[in-house]
């Protein structure tokens, strides 16, 4: 018997441990046309009140700017005026006068937070792109974001804004 026999007819004494690797995530969906506009407005909101980073307020602004858009049909369905809405994202928002004056801002942690739950609603509406109404429920579960806390004071849940933005969603209704 060879040596190479022999090391390979002895039992392994020592397991290698497994690699603590997580799982590949999903590739990430697409945006609809609608939604990379809303994302487009989010810069001009921050860029318009000179914020040094895009944040969720600034999202659901330009969420809220387009009337016909479903995240404005779905809160007035819910009974709630758009316009009233985005009065007290904007009074309520702090003011951030330090901010860059370039073309392009980084996203702040809560508007990350917002697109990753707007994300995963899409996977689990079985959707193949990112609407603008995911991205308002979004807005809604970002626990660190300004919108988070204006629309939990209005009693905006996520179970009622999506059986809205689903409603909104269907023809004929």
């Amino acid at each position: 018997m060879d040596a190479i026999e022999t090391i390979r007819r002895t039992p392994v004494l020592f397991k290698r441990p497994k690699l603590n690797i997580p799982p590949p995530r999903p590739p990430d969906l697409p945006f609809d046309e609608a939604a990379r506009d809303a994302l487009g407005g989010a810069t001009g909101q921050a860029q318009r009140v000179h914020a040094s980073a895009i944040h969720a307020e600034h999202l659901l602004l330009a969420l809220l700017e387009d009337a016909a858009g479903v995240p404005a049909r779905a809160l007035a369905r819910l009974g709630f005026d758009p316009a009233d809405i985005a009065q007290r994202v904007e009074r309520s928002a702090p003011a951030r006068p330090w901010g860059l004056h370039t073309p392009v801002l980084p996203y702040a942690d809560d508007t990350k937070g917002a697109i990753e739950f707007a994300m995963r609603e899409a996977r689990a509406a079985g959707l193949h792109e990112v609407g603008t109404g995911q991205l308002l429920v979004g807005t809604l579960q970002s626990p660190f974001g300004l919108p988070h806390r204006v629309l939990a004071h209005l009693d905006i849940t996520p179970v009622a804004l999506r059986s809205a933005i689903q409603a909104e969603a269907r023809p004929g209704d």
